[in-house]
């Protein structure tokens, strides 16, 4: 719609706002099933409960921030502090239950060898680069969700949105040349790789407000 009518629809956003916030709601009877199954082994147990425990968070880190905001959205009274707060209290939260979801992903699904140089990296780009991602975007959006003020550094945000697509766009190479990651590629959130364009964008932004 923005694009369309190059006009900023809060209920339309609200809406997209609400389903992200349910889909991870509705992962929740999967984790239970995957805390209570029957096991055919310790080594399967531990897997299985692995991936519960890394559904469980994504669902705490990313439900109650986006249905907060949604609600903060359908307001019939825009509070502007209090939406900017959630929404970036959104934002980094769901950098931070990427993270999540790609590090114990590595660590219960994929192969990890550091004498091998390509398993190496993708260990590597999955514990570093979505969790320095997400602390970038917090240090960048904390005055904001301390309501101290509502401008936030465009440069910062760019930062964090080019490493959040340069994690697939390693993972994507990593998969090119590894079986076990390729496999998993379908699982991966592949729109993520165009975040560097919107990151860069919003650099270059910076780069031009500076200029005097």
């Amino acid at each position: 719609m923005l694009f369309r009518k190059k006009a900023f629809f809060f209920s339309f956003l609200g809406k997209a706002v609400l389903f992200e916030g349910a889909y991870y709601l509705f992962i929740l009877p999967f984790v239970i099933f995957l805390f209570t199954m029957p096991y055919s082994s310790t080594l399967s147990q531990i897997v299985g409960q692995e991936a519960a425990l890394s559904y469980s968070l994504q669902t705490i880190l990313v439900s109650p921030a986006f249905l907060v905001l949604y609600n903060k959205l359908k307001h019939p009274n825009l509070d502007i502090a209090k939406l900017f707060k959630w929404g970036a209290i959104g934002i980094v939260n769901f950098t931070f239950a990427l993270w999540v979801k790609h590090l114990l992903l590595n660590i219960y699904a994929l192969p990890i060898n550091v004498a091998d140089p390509v398993l190496l990296v993708g260990f590597l780009n999955s514990a570093l680069t979505l969790l320095i991602a997400a602390l970038v975007l917090l240090i960048t959006f904390l005055p904001v969700i301390r309501e101290k003020r509502r401008v936030f550094s465009s440069r910062g945000m760019g930062v964090g949105l080019v490493l959040i697509g340069v994690y697939f766009i390693i993972y994507v190479l990593v998969a090119m040349l590894n079986q076990r990651y390729f496999s998993f590629l379908e699982l991966t959130e592949l729109w993520a790789i165009t975040m560097p364009i919107v990151g860069l964008s919003l650099m270059h932004k910076h780069r031009h407000e500076r200029v005097p």
